[in-house]
């Protein structure tokens, strides 16, 4: 009798990890691999310079921000330049000017290629982004 307790947890203690393996996917969806039409040079809080390939936002190609209580979603094509100051965001527009005072939602990350290997930051950790359109 004896046996068959044992060989049920073993039996059950197996199939239970088996289950939560496969739910260790389920953290961070839509992320992976996306590619990009654009390229990126980043300046991190740490005053390095990286300059990626094929970068995205949470893996998308816009920028989505809050402006006061709106939620904006702005196109790659149209930015040259996103800054943090003071706690707030700046985008510079091509040929519109900027927009400032701009928020996120504090767990935004960058993504993006490098020569050697793939590429993520925290933009709570960018002091820059310079965006370009990658040469096709």
């Amino acid at each position: 009798m004896k046996k068959k307790g044992h060989l049920f947890r073993v039996v059950f203690f197996l199939m239970l990890g088996v289950f939560l393996m496969g739910m260790g996917s389920a953290g961070n969806p839509g992320q992976g691999p996306v590619e990009s039409p654009f390229n990126a040079k980043i300046k991190d809080t740490s005053n390095n310079e990286v300059s990626i390939a094929s970068v995205t936002f949470d893996g998308k190609t816009t920028f989505n921000v809050y402006m006061g209580k709106g939620r904006v979603e702005i196109p790659f094509d149209t930015i040259s330049r996103i800054e943090m100051k003071e706690g707030s965001i700046c985008v510079s527009l091509k040929g519109s000017g900027s927009m400032c005072n701009l928020k996120t939602n504090g767990i935004l990350k960058v993504y993006g290629k490098l020569p050697y290997g793939m590429y993520q930051i925290s933009m709570k950790d960018v002091v820059w982004i310079e965006l370009i359109k990658a040469k096709q």
